[in-house]
Parts: C-alpha cells; structure tokens; sequence
C-alpha cells in the first residue's frame, strides 16, 4: 500500500516538473551575471549594511561617522581594471582610548568584537587598514608615536578577535590630518580618532589615504579653515603603513589590553616621484605621502 501511494507522489512531482521545465529553463536563460566591477560595488555596500548594523546590534555610542569613496581605476596597478570602493569609518578617541594612553578602554571591545564579526562575514579578499590620529597638543614626535601605538593596539586586539585571515594593517598620522580645527575640546576629541578602512585591495586604501588631504579643516568659519590649512601644510606628510603579524597560536589573548608591536625592520618601499599611484617594494609596508598637491587655501574677503 504504501509503495503504490510512494509511486503516486514520484509520478505527481514529475508531472509538476514537466509542467514548470519551460518557464525554468526561460527563467534560467535571462540571469544576468554581475560584472567585477558591479560585484565589487555590492560587497561595498552590503559591507556598509553590516557594519552599520553590527554598530547598533553592540550599542556602540556615539555612532561612528561611515564614509564611501571610489578610487578610480586609472590609480590602482596595470592588473586591476577596475574602480574600487572604499569604506571609511570614523571613531572619536574617547572611544577607544583614554587621553594620552595607549591602552585600549574595556568599554571599547564591543566596537572590536564588531570589526571582527564584520570582517570574519566579509569576502575573502577584503584588506582593513587601522588609521591613528592625534591633536595639536603635544610635540610632533610624541603625537605620531602615540597615534601609531594606537593603532597597534586596536590591531593586535582585532586580531586575536577575528577567525579568518583579514589582512590589517596599521599607520599613524600623528597630528599631521586633523579634521577639525584645533580651536576646541569637541574639535580635538575628533582629532584623536581611530579610523578603520576596508576595500578589496590594499592598494586602493593606501591610495585614498595620500589623498584624504580632501577631508581636513572641516569648519563654517572660514578664517579659522584657512588657519588650520596653512598650519596643515606645515606638517609632517611622509608615513608608513605596516601589515599586522598574523597571530599563529591557538590561544586567545587578554581582549581588554592592546600591545604594541614592534614592526617590521625591512627596507621602507619608495613612492613615485608624481604620486600618481601607490607602490610597494614588499609585502608588509607601504610608504603613503600626502598629497599636498589637492591642498587649497583662499584668501578671505573682508
């Protein structure tokens, strides 16, 4: 009895097969498939989603300021032909760190944790770059150490967090890239800021970063933008990015202390002399100089 109804259902799920083949077979003829390029711009902006998602999912407050900028394809090496998006996101340093410390705060490894859940969810070839910066207080030499110290720690703690093999990399900015004028308590709050960058290569990120210049002196008072962009060009403008040793033991790490890594000792990469596009000798540094040439500054009229 119960063979004869099994037969029946075979016999009904085939004359239903039969019946839809058409309309499948056409479904099947009008898929399109994505693009590189177009696929590189839905990774962007699912990876935006997650992200901001993971940021309210670990209550992560204040939200941090989420930017979107395409590198252009004529900038990236002669076998990548296509324009990369990048994902820019930007925390206050109180949120990570204590004033002039380099230890990472407890209350910030939920923003952790988020950075490596969203990375371990990632495409395998995503690269993340951990920007430290400072304010204008203090010496050149004593913000620049500092801003790259932070940024270690964020990194070395991202890394014992996340399970898959996410290239990081660090750099520091010292005070040289300050986004506010340093004329207030909020402005230079801001100034100390931890950024996190994401794009599908690393060339594009190191790209953006010599030109963030773009993104500097924010201000509706225009004297005190063009104060802070004559003391911008000033400043320091050669730096390093280094890649983050991947973590080869089982164990995981204390997550509520960042230490700093001492770096690598190879030969420090060289830049084209017209900065066109990022270059890098070895695997493990890439020099990044700002590019002054996107800096300009206007005279008031009064």
């Amino acid at each position: 009895m119960w063979l004869a109804e099994g037969y029946a259902r075979l016999r009904l799920v085939a004359a239903c097969l039969l019946v839809l083949l058409p309309t499948i077979s056409a479904s099947a003829q009008n898929i399109r498939y994505l693009s590189d390029e177009e696929a590189l711009a839905l990774e962007h902006q699912t990876r935006f989603s997650r992200l901001k998602r993971l940021a309210q999912s670990f209550g992560i407050y204040p939200e941090p300021e989420f930017h979107s900028y395409v590198v252009p394809r004529r900038f990236m090496p002669s076998d990548f032909n296509y324009d990369i998006p990048v994902l820019r996101i930007v925390f206050p340093e109180n949120t990570f760190f204590d004033t002039a410390s380099s230890e990472v705060k407890p209350s910030a490894i939920p923003i952790i944790q988020a950075m490596a859940a969203m990375v371990d969810g990632d495409v395998p070839d995503v690269s993340m770059f951990i920007a430290g910066h400072a304010d204008s207080r203090g010496g050149e030499v004593y913000n620049h150490n500092l801003s790259i110290e932070r940024a270690r720690a964020v990194a070395r703690i991202l890394e014992n967090a996340k399970t898959r093999p996410t290239p990081l990399w660090t750099i520091g900015f010292g005070k040289s890239v300050p986004l506010y004028p340093n004329t207030s308590d909020t402005n230079m709050g801001w100034n100390r800021r931890v950024e996190f960058l994401l794009a599908s290569r690393p060339d594009a990120i190191a790209y953006w970063l010599q030109d963030q210049v773009v993104d500097v002196c924010r201000t509706s008072d225009a004297a005190a933008r063009v104060r802070c962009m004559r003391g911008f060009q000033t400043e320091q403008k050669e730096f390093v990015a280094e890649r983050v040793p991947r973590v080869h033991i089982s164990t995981r790490v204390d997550r509520t202390k960042g230490s700093a890594d001492p770096g690598s000792k190879s030969q420090t990469p060289t830049v084209d002399a017209n900065r066109s596009k990022v270059t890098s000798e070895i695997n493990d540094r890439i020099a990044i100089r700002l590019n002054e040439r996107r800096v300009r500054v206007e005279s008031i009229e009064h």
